[in-house]
């Protein structure tokens, strides 16, 4: 178990934390956007979320390898995943229009 805390901790999980969490964070995000853009055709609001894509990316990447340790950028990134995908769930089961 202790070395378990050991690699979650090193410089190695910040790393795949950046890459690998922001990735789905972006996405998850990218979808929450479309699926709640209130402007537009269906094709606009594919291009807003897109849009957005890699802001998201570059931000939630640099968030993550800013962290001091490689839980923190765990957590970073499961903050913005969790509420991203719970609003993409609840869009899928009651979308807006």
């Amino acid at each position: 178990m202790n070395g378990f805390k050991e690699k979650l901790r090193s410089t190695t999980s910040r790393i795949i934390a950046a890459l690998f969490g922001g990735l789905v964070c972006t996405v998850a995000l990218t979808i929450a956007i479309t699926l709640v853009w209130p402007f537009g055709d269906t094709v606009e609001q594919i291009f807003a979320g897109g849009t957005f894509f890699f802001v998201f990316w570059a931000a939630l990447f640099y968030w993550a390898i800013l962290a001091p340790r490689g839980t923190r950028a765990w957590l970073r990134m499961l903050s913005i995943l969790i509420p991203a995908m719970a609003l993409d769930a609840m869009m899928l089961f009651a979308p807006l229009t």
